[in-house]
């Protein structure tokens, strides 16, 4: 009896600690790649870490990454969206048509535009979170009716006014310092907002556990269908406000080549280590998947590869990320 009290207890939390360092070992690698690129580039262009070259990666960076930081929401709570582009180029187009020349005018008819995106929103989070649609289906068929509303107000042709007011172009183009352009003060403001949100505060806990187990959540008490609403709404929200700061960039914009800009927001979250099935990851992870695509486009741009050669190197990484998911979550319940 006094030989098996003196034996040590068995490590009854041995597999979840596994299950921690795999998860952990996701992130991890990302880190590494970024830092790797870092190295190889510094050797290969001596422009790659220069601050003007950095500057300017997060200043491209900044529509892309606030539609990642939007479906970072949805993502968490198990959802989906196909209807973050066509909102990002709706609103995008809204705001060039407007082309507001004061202050005041920029400020309404930014509330405008992101109003009309919340209503987007709000049309998938009903169908989706209250009346228990697929996501693909609710929000592929909202991209479709965008993408006809903006066909027919376009013709398909280029939007833009005959010249661009100064607020907006200083909205798009200004800088505060030498190295730090408005766009990029707006990026870190709404990425610090989502960030405590997700980390700090009683939603974000609870969005992931919606991600993770559905029933589980619904037998916990949480309101799933109110919290699977309010990600969409807020995913659509974050491409309003995307939408206004593309449209800010440039005087006039061509529909059709503004629709890469959801299919990078994807692959970054993806990437970066965020769970694509739900209730996996963080807002760090989408910025070190931004980083390391933004990085990735940046160094084929200084090596002067092609673009359909970016595009092609864009579609690989897609598929290693999701199948470096679906390895990550199948070890996790092991």
């Amino acid at each position: 009896m006094k030989r098996l009290m003196k034996e040590p207890l068995p490590r009854v939390t041995s597999k979840v600690e596994g299950r921690i360092d795999r998860a952990s070992l996701s992130e991890i690698i990302i880190w590494l790649a970024i830092i790797l690129l870092f190295i190889i580039m510094s050797f290969i262009s001596p422009t790659f870490l220069s601050v003007r070259n950095i500057v300017t990666v997060i200043k491209n960076l900044t529509t892309v990454s606030i539609l990642a930081f939007g479906l970072t929401f949805v993502f968490l709570s198990g959802g989906f969206d196909f209807s973050q582009g066509a909102i990002l180029l709706y609103s995008a187009i809204l705001i060039i048509s407007f082309n507001p020349g004061t202050v005041g005018g920029v400020f309404l008819y930014s509330l405008f535009v992101v109003g009309i995106a919340g209503l987007f929103g709000i049309f998938n989070g009903a169908l989706i979170g209250y009346c228990h649609l697929n996501p693909f289906v609710v929000t592929l068929g909202l991209r479709n009716i965008i993408a006809g509303i903006i066909f027919i107000s376009t013709a398909g042709m280029t939007v833009g006014a005959t010249a661009q007011s100064p607020i907006l172009e200083y909205l798009g183009l200004g800088r505060i310092t030498r190295w730090l352009p408005v766009q990029t003060v707006f990026l870190i403001v709404i990425a610090l907002i989502c960030w405590f949100i997700l980390q700090f505060t009683l939603y974000g806990r609870k969005l992931i556990l919606v991600g993770n187990s559905e029933i589980v959540s619904a037998y916990s008490g949480l309101k799933v269908e109110r919290l699977k609403f309010s990600s969409y709404v807020i995913n659509a929200l974050l491409a309003g406000i995307a939408g206004i700061l593309l449209g800010s960039q440039v005087s006039h914009l061509l529909p059709e080549l503004a629709w890469h800009y959801d299919y990078d927001a994807i692959t970054a979250c993806a990437v970066g280590g965020i769970s694509l099935l739900g209730g996996r990851g963080t807002l760090l992870n989408t910025i070190s998947g931004l980083l390391l695509l933004g990085f990735i486009n940046n160094s084929m741009i200084l090596l002067g590869l092609p673009f359909a050669w970016q595009q092609i190197l864009k579609g690989f990484v897609l598929f290693i990320a999701v199948a470096a998911d679906v390895w990550v979550r199948r070890k996790l319940y092991e």
